[in-house]
């Protein structure tokens, strides 16, 4: 039998639709036909037609609506865009003509992410980032999609089974009261009062304790009671129950990472210029175990905020805030151009390696070396020159016994330097 190409036309399409973030609802992407109508293709495409229209029991169903895939979520892992690894590629193409997959695939390349969704009891759908090159006019609606129908045999792959979604039942009717047959107004009045004072008499009357349980001492037989002449027991003090951990650090830091990425990527959405992301190391090790506490750090945490920011837009700037305390502290994260000036001072200055160290500190004991020369050679000029002023004296007063009456009006200044330096940056202040 000679197979023969079927039309695009008449396959059934399917309704793609996204949910923008978690815990919102899907809103529609686009309406999409294969373009490619090969053997393979149209095996695959007809299956994924069958598996959506039965996934989809909440959404209405009929052959206006027609199939649904709805995209859940994105990822990073390598099962998602690498290439084979048991995925059927499928070429579509948009027939709505609101143009939106033009915008939502250049979002993907920005981010470097695959969108998926998954449909049926098994089966994945993914849109990855990593797009051939499309030709012809219709090329801006068209994209590549990545099918399988059971995921259970893609290697390294997280997604879970999809369970099947069961109809709720409808509550029981309640059930008629029969009517006793006989009686009047007024034997309804008397039963009707029986009936409050049997209610009334129930909740007033005293309900028994139970008495508290005797206190046993470890490996032995029960401690005595409290009698009228016996002493008091004495019940030992239990320590009060420890916290179970219920996490480990591992699954606390993917958690932290998961909501990080989210958190910047409607930052990026958002019209604010900047985000404050407060950390509490109390909050994340509260559901770790002793041993499980150590791995989580403050230096942990910032790195994967630092991580998530740069991972959404490499010009953003991350600037952790000084804080009092050291298991608290705030991230401040700034879109491009709005970091304030002090901020990109900080960043900037970083640590310098030994070898600028040592070349900064050799030039200034060079500048000091410089001006303790010029203050030596100020104070021996300073110095000759009172010498030569005081001989210039004697001689004018003529003789060597009047040199001795000259030195006695004009002494010889007799300071050191430094008691000179002294006095001279007193004068100056």
């Amino acid at each position: 039998k000679v197979w023969e190409p079927k039309d695009c036309t008449t396959m059934k399409e399917i309704k793609l639709m996204l949910i923008p973030q978690p815990g919102a609802k899907p809103e529609f992407l686009a309406t999409l036909r294969v373009v490619d109508p090969s053997p393979a293709v149209t095996k695959v495409w007809e299956q994924v037609t069958i598996a959506s229209s039965s996934s989809t029991s909440s959404l209405p169903s009929n052959d206006e609506n027609g199939p649904v895939i709805i995209l859940e979520g994105y990822t990073r892992d390598g099962w998602a865009w690498k290439p084979g690894n048991g995925f059927q590629n499928v070429t579509v193409q948009s027939t709505d003509g609101r143009n939106k997959l033009t915008g939502f695939v250049s979002y993907l390349q920005q981010r470097q992410k695959a969108c998926y969704g998954r449909f049926g009891h098994r089966g994945v759908w993914v849109v990855s980032y990593v797009q051939p090159k499309q030709k012809g006019d219709d090329a801006p609606n068209r994209m590549e999609c990545r099918v399988c129908l059971d995921l259970t045999q893609l290697a390294n792959c997280t997604l879970k089974p999809q369970q099947p979604q069961s109809k709720p039942k409808p509550a029981p009717a309640p059930a008629a009261r029969k009517k006793k047959a006989g009686g009047g107004l007024l034997s309804n009045l008397v039963a009707g009062q029986k009936r409050t004072n049997q209610h009334f008499l129930t909740a007033s009357a005293p309900t028994a304790r139970p008495a508290p349980p005797r206190a046993t001492t470890q490996g032995g037989p029960p401690a005595p009671a409290n009698g009228n002449g016996g002493e008091q027991s004495q019940q030992p003090r239990t320590a009060p129950p420890t916290a179970v951990a219920t996490k480990t650090s591992a699954q606390v830091m993917n958690e932290f990472r998961q909501t990080m990425e989210q958190k910047m990527l409607d930052f990026d959405l958002a019209p604010d210029e900047v985000l404050k992301v407060p950390l509490t190391l109390s909050e994340f090790t509260a559901a770790l175990a002793d041993e499980e506490k150590p791995k989580i750090t403050m230096e942990i945490l910032k790195y994967l905020v630092y991580e998530a920011a740069e991972d959404v837009n490499e010009e953003w700037v991350a600037h952790k805030e000084p804080s009092e305390f050291m298991d608290e502290t705030v991230i401040a994260v700034y879109k491009e151009g709005a970091a304030p000036p002090e901020v990109l001072e900080e960043i900037n200055k970083g640590e310098m390696p030994e070898e600028v160290k040592g070349e900064q500190r050799h030039q200034q004991q060079q500048r000091m070396r410089q001006m303790n020369q010029a203050e030596q050679k100020k104070a021996q000029s300073l110095e000759s020159q009172a010498h030569f002023h005081g001989n210039d004296e004697d001689e004018q007063k003529g003789g060597v016994g009047d040199g001795v009456a000259a030195l006695n009006q004009n002494k010889r200044d007799r300071r050191t330097i430094e008691d000179f330096e002294r006095s001279k940056k007193r004068s100056r202040a």
